[in-house]
C-alpha cells in the first residue's frame, strides 16, 4: 500500500497498469473507491494512478492549512509521473484544473468532469438563479448534519439521480466514510490565490469540459462559463449523465475518456 510523504501527513495513492499516464481525482465526499468500475478498463490501455485526499480514504487527517496543488505533486512524484492526463471529478476537478494553471509542463490535458468551483463572480441572472438552488440544498445539508446517514442520503439523492440503486448505496457508503470533510468547520485544503475560478483564461493546457444534463444547473452553468473562457477548451453534455457519469452514463464515460486518450 504505497504512500506519499506531506509535510504533516501522508497521502495513500494506487497505480494501474502500463502506459501513457492517467491521474483520476475523486469526488469531495468519495475516495479512490470511487473508481472501482473505471480503473479496470482503463488499465487495459493506459498506466492509472488514484490517490486520496487528507480527511478522505486512507490518507491522514489535516490538522492545519495544506496546499493541495502541493499534495498532488507530491503523489505523482511518488508514483512516478512525470506528465499526465488529469480526469478530475467535482472538486477533483476543481483541484485538476488549479494543478494545471501552476503546473502546465505536467499536465497533458486536464478534464473537468462536473466541475465544483462555488459561488460565481459577476453572475448572470441565470447563475444566480442556479446558485440559489444549491444554497438551499447546502441548507438542508446543514440541518440534517446531526444524522450523518441521513445527510449523506440526501446528497447522493440530489447530485445523483440517474444512478442505480447499487450505485446510490455504494456513493452513500462513500460519503458516510469520509463524512469527516462534512463536520469540518472549515476545508484545511488551500488552493490557488485567488481561486482558479477567476483565472480560466490563464489555463495553458487543453481542457475538456464534461457535464451530464441531470446534474443541478449550476454545475452546468460552470462548465459553460469555463468552455467559454479557456483558451483550448470543448465541452461535452452527456444527455443520461448526472454529477457521477461513470455511475449514471458509464457507457458514454468510458467512450469519452477513451476518445480523450485517442
Amino acid at each position: 500500500m504505497p504512500f506519499a510523504e506531506v509535510s504533516g501527513g501522508y497521502l495513500y495513492y494506487e497505480q494501474h497498469g502500463a502506459g501513457p499516464d492517467v491521474v483520476l481525482l475523486n469526488g469531495g465526499l468519495a475516495d479512490v473507491r470511487m473508481w472501482a468500475s473505471t480503473v479496470p478498463w482503463l488499465a487495459e490501455v493506459v498506466r492509472v494512478t488514484t490517490w486520496d485526499c487528507r480527511d478522505r480514504g486512507l490518507s491522514s487527517v489535516s490538522t492545519s492549512p495544506y496546499d493541495e496543488i502541493g499534495d498532488l505533486a507530491a503523489v505523482l512524484d511518488a508514483a512516478g509521473v512525470s506528465s499526465a492526463l488529469l480526469v478530475g471529478v467535482s472538486d477533483g476537478a476543481r483541484q485538476a484544473l488549479a494543478f494545471a494553471h501552476r503546473h502546465p509542463e505536467r499536465v497533458r490535458r486536464a478534464c473537468v468532469v462536473a466541475g465544483s468551483f462555488g459561488e460565481f463572480p459577476s453572475p448572470t441572472a441565470e447563475e444566480e438563479a442556479a446558485r440559489v438552488v444549491m444554497r438551499e440544498h447546502f441548507a438542508r445539508q446543514a440541518k440534517l448534519l446531526d444524522d450523518i446517514p441521513a445527510t449523506a442520503a440526501n446528497d447522493i439523492a440530489a447530485w445523483c439521480p440517474a444512478v442505480s440503486e447499487s450505485d446510490r448505496r455504494l456513493l452513500v457508503g462513500l460519503a458516510i466514510a469520509n463524512s469527516r470533510i462534512m463536520t469540518m468547520t472549515e476545508d484545511n485544503a488551500r488552493e490557488l490565490d485567488p481561486p482558479i475560478k477567476h483565472r480560466f483564461a490563464e489555463v495553458g493546457v487543453p481542457v475538456s469540459v464534461l457535464v451530464g444534463a441531470n446534474d443541478f444547473q449550476g454545475r452546468q452553468l460552470w462548465a459553460r462559463r469555463l468552455a467559454s473562457q479557456a483558451p483550448d477548451a470543448t465541452l461535452t453534455v452527456l444527455p443520461a449523465a448526472d454529477h457521477m457519469p461513470m455511475f449514471s452514463a458509464p457507457d458514454e464515460f468510458r467512450s469519452y475518456v477513451l476518445s480523450l486518450l485517442a
